[in-house]
Order: C-alpha cells, then structure tokens, then sequence
C-alpha cells in the first residue's frame, strides 16, 4: 500500500479533525523522506473511547511502552505515546495541517526519535536533520 492510499485510509477512518494527529513515521512518509506501512496516531480520550467502543478498531499491545493501541487496517491509534513524557492533547492541538491531516510537528518526532535509539529511529533522525537543512 502507498502513502497515498495510507492517508486516505486515515481520513475515512472516522477518526475526527482536533481528536487525533499523525504521529512517528507518518512525518517522514508525508515529506516523502521514506515509505511508510502504517500510520500511528495519538488520540484525545473521547477518541480513544470512541473507537473503543467501535467493533471496527480492535486492541493489540505492540506500543514501545507495552500500553495497548487500537488497530484498524493500517491505522494504530494510541492515547499514549512513549519513551518520554508527551501531552498527547497538547500536541494534538498545536499539530500541523498537511493536506488536510494532523501531524505532530516534525520537531517533536525528531525529539522523539531521539528518546527511542531504536536503529530505524537513528536512520530516521538523519532523514529528517537533512531535511530541516534543506529548507534553509
């Protein structure tokens, strides 16, 4: 599945405009820095309650913090996000707008690539420092 149709499943996933933002890889996959197999979001508690209440999304334990996640298709939404301390809802608010989709700036996941050394978040983090050069 391309970008293209990971995004489209993002926006009829039910998932509502100041709920949710696209948070991990979903930056580098929508700058088209690397290719992406899912997207991963960060939920407000109504939305977190609201999938969990929908037979659609379904519960599965692969977060970094062993907190549980609700899948559907490709998506995985968490109302939680680790290592580190993240206020969820504040980023969600400040998230940034690409075509017509919530992102977690791309600050913040670099930051939080950082926190996480896992190998393809070290790989990831000199996609996104090339990037940031490239704009200035």
């Amino acid at each position: 599945m391309d970008s293209k149709d990971l995004f489209q499943e993002v926006r009829e996933s039910g998932l509502a405009i100041g709920e949710y933002a696209l948070f991990g890889g979903a930056q580098l996959c929508v700058h088209g820095l690397r290719p992406c197999h899912d997207m991963d979001a960060i939920v407000t508690e109504a939305a977190w309650k609201a999938c969990s209440d929908d037979p659609t999304w379904v519960t599965f334990f692969g977060s970094i913090d062993g907190h549980p996640g609700l899948k559907k298709g490709n998506i995985e939404v968490f109302k939680t996000w680790s290592p580190g301390i993240w206020d969820v809802e504040g980023l969600i608010a400040e998230a940034e707008m690409i075509d017509g989709l919530p992102f977690v700036k791309l600050e913040h996941v670099l930051e939080w690539k950082r926190m996480s050394g896992r190998k393809k978040d070290l790989a990831d983090i000199t996609l996104i420092n090339r990037f940031l050069q490239s704009l200035t």
